[in-house]
């Protein structure tokens, strides 16, 4: 597979998270207080909630389905899409199973989708009730 384009010439931050409904509107707003300035984006696996974002934040939505079997493909768009027209600073991968997050995690990790730079979270982000912080530092 040819490596996504990166954004501004470095690696994009991404923050993956394990939450659904209500915890993954509370990881948002934590992430948001957390991450570096505009532009950001978020990507939510499965989010058949409502789901607000701040005017400077592009969210796109995945249809529910394990993202790295039968959602690659349109987490690959997504990303592509992401980096040519927004070009963000950070991301926010919001999934609502933790069923493949080994295989996720090494796959984002393995530079096929890009340089991106899985980053842990800080501290605050950590006491998000009902969400899973997942994020390690790859670099």
């Amino acid at each position: 597979m040819t490596p996504l384009p990166a954004s501004n010439g470095q690696a994009l931050r991404v923050t993956l998270v394990c939450a659904r409904a209500a915890a993954a509107q509370q990881a948002l707003t934590a992430w948001l207080e957390q991450a570096p300035a505009a532009p950001r984006a978020v990507i939510v696996e499965g989010a058949l909630f409502a789901f607000d974002a701040a005017a400077d934040v592009s969210v796109v939505r995945l249809a529910a389905g394990c993202v790295c079997c039968l959602g690659l493909v349109p987490l690959r768009v997504s990303l592509t899409r992401l980096l040519r027209s927004v070009r963000p600073r950070s991301l926010l991968l919001i999934v609502a199973s933790d069923e493949h997050l080994p295989r996720l995690r090494a796959l984002l990790a393995s530079g096929d989708l890009g340089s991106l730079e899985l980053v842990e979270p800080a501290p605050a982000g950590a006491a998000i009730s009902g969400a899973t912080l997942l994020s390690t530092s790859a670099k």
